[in-house]
């Protein structure tokens, strides 16, 4: 069919012209969807919502569109200038199609040097994106072989050439691939949901239990998994399943007939999120971890992060069920205000039933007294910083409510194991120690780690390239991050350009010396710098690791 078009439309009698077109529009094809994979990935990134994904072009200030025009640009003028060139010797076929070669050798230099940068979340190839990728690729193609068509009817000079303009396209390809699949997207969440939901109503009297918060949700799901285990059959959504698909995914793989448990984390970034996850699970529990300004680029106000957060507590009192709130922060402490009934948990309040006490941090771990009523045990954990006793007791508490006893949950707190890149002491061949706290941070999250890597003895480094995703809040925040490493650091290296500004501008507030000071620009170059630095006894902070979305 394809071959009878291009025919007629331009009285080809040449087969290897027809036949070129076609190839050279699948070659092209093939390379965009490389070349567009940062387009995907924020895609899915932001929970593939669009308002996030053209966000990402904004915060970015379009930086990523800019590498697609010089891509086009060079690939055109290559083109152009090598079809004029030899246009004289196009009696021998195969020189018709020089300059197609240096589009390729742009797009591959394009890809190698996409895939070979340091991303912090790849793409992962599911089968919605691996849906969104099929329809993508046949959108490149379709345009790929039109606009060659109007090449060669309309600009004789560029012929298979105008092919080059594709890169700039992309954008809106990912756009355009988005709105065909998300009716098919939308039948095939709300099938899943469905299931899920009738899975585990089917099993009876297990209990459901919601966590949310700003921050800590994966930690005390953890925590609170393991304390649980003691007594009961668990089951636990995964790493940081919180979305529907996610919790889904949880209930149809993983959640089994006997479990008497199961724990649902819930995440968000815009209001109602939270009501459509109780909605699926029904929870009993509400745990609110604490409430910050993480997020609130997508929230919009601290107003509408709290009454998100609310939505949890709000579903559970409506259906007669407990609610506990760490009240440590200020949004929790206006969350609990309209559930009177909430059991509110602080380690700095010991008039509590449950409360701890001698809190002790070293090196290996940490120590405390963990009191009940007349009873105290004394605890020992791996886990790291006051937070991190704060999450445990908060787990606990809920724990005490289910029937633990308290020799139950010691056992359980000395089976606690830390989470990859949040707070983890990390071994290494290196003579410095290591404070491995990479993997996310907020405000309350970097405070607490300060604190910590303040307990150690020697010279103490922080390696971070701030806090982010807190909208019009950011430069504030950064600035007193700044102000807060100036009384526990004795070097910082930043590794961004993001919030440099804001960081060394709070040290130099705080009285730290500008000339300890250190802007590079990755964490390569901070790990190199670090090493001229550091020496043994030393200890390092690696605070926060940027998300794909900011690089």
């Amino acid at each position: 069919m394809i071959n009878f078009l291009l025919a007629n439309t331009f009285e080809l009698k040449d087969k290897l012209d027809i036949s070129m077109l076609v190839i050279i529009a699948l070659v092209s094809s093939v390379l965009m969807v490389f070349v567009g994979y940062k387009l995907l990935q924020m895609l899915q990134l932001t929970g593939y919502k669009l308002n996030g994904y053209l966000r990402w072009f904004k915060e970015t200030k379009y930086s990523y569109i800019s590498r697609l025009f010089m891509l086009s640009f060079l690939s055109l003028a290559a083109m152009l200038m090598t079809n004029v060139l030899l246009a004289d010797f196009f009696v021998v076929p195969v020189l018709k199609f020089v300059g197609i070669l240096f589009y390729i050798l742009f797009s591959s230099l394009f890809i190698t040097n996409l895939f070979t940068a340091k991303q912090k979340t790849p793409l992962k190839y599911t089968k919605r994106m691996t849906r969104l990728v099929v329809v993508y690729f046949i959108l490149i193609l379709i345009f790929s072989i039109l606009i060659e068509i109007l090449g060669f009817m309309f600009i004789p000079y560029l012929s298979y050439g105008l092919i080059g303009i594709i890169p700039i396209m992309l954008p809106l390809f990912v756009f355009l691939a988005y709105y065909i699949t998300y009716p098919i997207e939308k039948l095939i969440s709300n099938s899943y949901v469905k299931k899920a939901k009738k899975k585990l109503e089917s099993i009876k009297n297990i209990q459901v239990i919601g966590i949310t918060g700003s921050y800590g949700k994966t930690s005390v799901k953890n925590i609170l998994k393991t304390l649980l285990s003691e007594k009961y059959k668990v089951c636990a959504s995964p790493s940081s399943y919180n979305t529907p698909l996610g919790l889904a995914k949880t209930i149809l793989q993983n959640l089994n007939s006997d479990n008497e448990i199961f724990i649902a984390e819930m995440g968000a970034k815009q209001r109602f999120d939270i009501k459509e996850l109780c909605e699926m699970v029904k929870p009993k529990i509400a745990i609110i971890t604490g409430i910050g300004n993480q997020h609130l680029l997508t929230f919009g106000s601290v107003d509408n992060i709290i009454k998100t957060k609310s939505e949890l507590a709000e579903y559970v009192s409506n259906n007669h069920g407990k609610i506990f709130v760490n009240i440590e922060s200020d949004g929790a402490k206006k969350l609990v205000n309209n559930f009177k009934d909430a059991i509110k948990v602080s380690i700095k309040d010991n008039k509590t039933d449950l409360f701890v006490k001698d809190i002790k941090t070293t090196k290996d771990g940490s120590k405390f007294s963990l009191c009940f009523n007349n009873e105290v045990v004394e605890c020992k954990t791996i886990l790291l910083g006051d937070h991190n006793i704060s999450n445990i007791l908060l787990a606990a508490t809920v724990a005490i409510n289910l029937g633990l006893t308290l020799k139950e949950i010691q056992e359980g707190i000395e089976k606690l194991v830390t989470i990859p890149h949040r707070l983890e002491i990390v071994k290494s061949s290196s003579t410095y120690t290591i404070l491995d706290d990479a993997y996310n941070s907020s405000v309350e999250g970097s405070k607490a780690s300060l604190d910590v890597l303040s307990k150690f003895s020697g010279k103490k480094f922080v390696i971070t390239p701030g806090l982010v995703e807190l909208g019009t809040e950011q430069f504030n925040s950064n600035f007193e991050f700044g102000i807060d490493m100036a009384k526990v650091c004795d070097y910082v290296i930043i590794d961004s350009v993001i919030n440099y500004d804001a960081i060394s501008s709070g040290l130099i507030f705080g009285g730290f010396d500008e000339k300890n000071i250190i802007q590079v620009a990755n964490l390569t170059q901070a790990v190199q710098m670090l090493n001229t630095l550091a020496s043994s006894n030393d200890v390092v902070l690696f605070e926060n690791d940027l998300p794909d979305n900011y690089s």
